[in-house]
């Protein structure tokens, strides 16, 4: 439930954030955030990350709907029960839900964060949670998963061996 929960809140945050930055910066232009470091830039993101694969909204609602499903299940089937896998895949899927709406309600995501220290793509508040989800979720997969979660691996190890005979 305190997953859940979290998801539900990252996900008001972001669509809150998105909703201030466009009542309030018209697109395409900016206003200080933190100066020197963090501008916030009103941009349109039809794509995906980097603005990748332009107009292909419907792929990535699919994928989204699909990633979403796939994560519920696991959760329902304690395919994952450690911490830091439940809540990589909390971040991942608020960032993705988040994004979701966007694409739904507008056809594009909102983006805003620009860093004046180097050049990088615009991101926004869930593309923050898909990285940092995605970041803990490989840590999880390559270092934790194995050692904590011993009933998925014991399954896992059946179905092999049912699969040899």
């Amino acid at each position: 439930m305190l997953y859940l929960i979290a998801c539900i809140a990252i996900v008001v945050f972001d669509q809150w954030f998105k909703g201030w930055v466009v009542s309030n910066i018209a697109p395409g232009t900016w206003k200080v955030f933190l100066p020197g470091f963090l501008r916030l830039t009103h941009v349109r993101n039809y794509g995906a990350a980097f603005s990748i694969l332009q107009n292909m909204r419907w792929l990535f609602v699919l994928i989204t709907i699909v990633f979403v499903v796939t994560v519920f299940w696991a959760y329902l089937k304690k395919k994952v029960n450690y911490p830091l896998g439940l809540w990589s895949l909390t971040a991942l899927t608020a960032g993705a839900v988040g994004n979701l709406i966007d694409r739904l309600r507008f056809g594009y995501v909102v983006d805003m964060f620009e860093t004046e220290f180097m050049s990088f793509p615009v991101f926004n508040v869930a593309d923050c949670f898909i990285t940092v989800g995605g970041i803990l979720l490989c840590i999880y997969l390559l270092f934790i998963y194995e050692k904590k979660e011993p009933a998925a691996l014991s399954k896992r190890g059946k179905d092999h061996e049912e699969d040899k005979h």
